[in-house]
């Protein structure tokens, strides 16, 4: 591969130099510069989800419930608890918490007469999605802020976080659909702008691409990667990118060698493709994490009855072992997948590929781009 070369499996790349363009007034911006109380707010709701009305679910529970089944739903409000907090920096992660930590309560509750820990199965949620917006609420101070944000583009969404950007689109049919990411600490240019043109296209590596309207814009350039996005604000999506930029840490280094690439991309395409009605269709690996935790509560909860009521059935006890290890297999397996795959989202381009596209901010990358002052 000669230094001005895609390879095939990347094609169709952006043409190598673009127009020449002027800066145009554009528009000002909506984004308000900040949310009062956004933190706070969104960690008193988050709290109140994921701890505080679990717990008193328990203790509306506690004449009637046996101690070892108290004690078990206390684990898993103490285990989903302590994953939200590690995960503040993933709002959109927090119903699944919520979600979590409202089970276990709600299923003893129910079993024991005690019919309002249902409730919690909703309110908890729904509570967890209000911290959620808050906390992402559009804002210049977003900026300073190392939570995940989330702007809607076109089908898809442009992700945000500490140091990435994730390009999510919606799954096409046939499967093997890997999210595009830049790294962050790479970014060398954000610029709000507009396109003039209709139904201009922007394609990205492996032949996906982005639908353009006429209408406002943001153009990321990070290393040899550049993306031309339809968002309503681009404005703030360059602020926010431009600021995180700033404090990114560095991600790892990518394959050395065009075969290391190759085995790396059909790692992650296999990762992603699975069979359904005997067609083939996109996978989604985050649902091993919803299969192990299924597993890993039934199994806990089988062990805490045995445990409680000194059962000498061994059926049960070897029931509850093997389901509780396949749920921790099963959660482990999918965070190794997770891992590896936000590896493969930053290798969209093979070692030594050209830029994909004009990277110069005074030249359109593609028909009809006009960047703003």
């Amino acid at each position: 591969m000669t230094r001005r070369e895609h390879l095939p499996e990347v094609l169709p790349a952006p043409p190598e130099s673009g127009a020449e363009t002027q800066p145009v007034p554009g528009n000002p911006g909506a984004a308000r510069e900040s949310v009062p109380g956004r933190r706070p707010v969104a960690l008193v709701l988050g709290g109140l989800a994921v701890v505080l009305l679990p717990a008193l679910t328990l203790l509306l529970g506690l004449r009637a419930v046996p101690g070892f089944l108290l004690a078990w739903s206390a684990g898993w409000v103490v285990l989903a608890a302590a994953g939200w907090l590690l995960d503040q920096r993933t709002p959109r992660r927090w119903p699944g918490w919520a979600l979590l930590a409202a089970v276990p309560p709600a299923v003893v509750d129910l079993i024991f007469g005690v019919p309002v820990g249902l409730a919690l199965l909703v309110v908890g949620p729904v509570l967890a999605r209000v911290a959620q917006r808050r906390c992402t609420e559009p804002a210049l101070d977003l900026a300073e802020l190392d939570v995940e944000i989330a702007f809607p583009v076109g089908t898809g969404k442009l992700r945000i976080g500490r140091d990435r950007a994730v390009l999510a689109q919606s799954t096409r049919s046939g499967g093997g659909h890997v999210d595009h990411a830049l790294p962050l600490a790479e970014l060398t240019l954000a610029q709000p702008g507009e396109v003039d043109a209709d139904d201009a296209w922007w394609p990205l590596p492996g032949g996906a691409g982005i639908r353009l309207r006429r209408g406002p814009a943001v153009r990321l350039v990070a290393g040899r990667q550049q993306w031309v996005l339809p968002v309503e604000d681009p404005r703030l999506v360059a602020a926010i990118a431009r600021r995180r930029a700033t404090a990114a840490w560095p991600q790892r280094t990518g394959p050395q060698t065009v075969d290391a690439w190759h085995a790396l991309r059909k790692w992650a395409v296999a990762r992603t493709k699975t069979f359904r009605s005997g067609r083939q269709t996109q996978a989604y690996p985050a649902f091993r994490a919803l299969v192990g935790f299924a597993a890993a509560m039934l199994g806990s909860g089988l062990l805490a009855s045995a445990i409680g009521r000194g059962l000498t059935d061994f059926g049960v006890w070897i029931a509850g072992a093997v389901l509780l290890a396949l749920g921790g297999y099963f959660v482990v397996a999918w965070l190794r997948v997770r891992k590896r795959l936000e590896f493969a989202e930053l290798q969209q381009l093979p070692p030594d590929s050209p830029p994909w596209g004009d990277p110069r901010p005074d030249f359109a990358p593609v028909r009809g781009w006009r960047p703003w002052r």
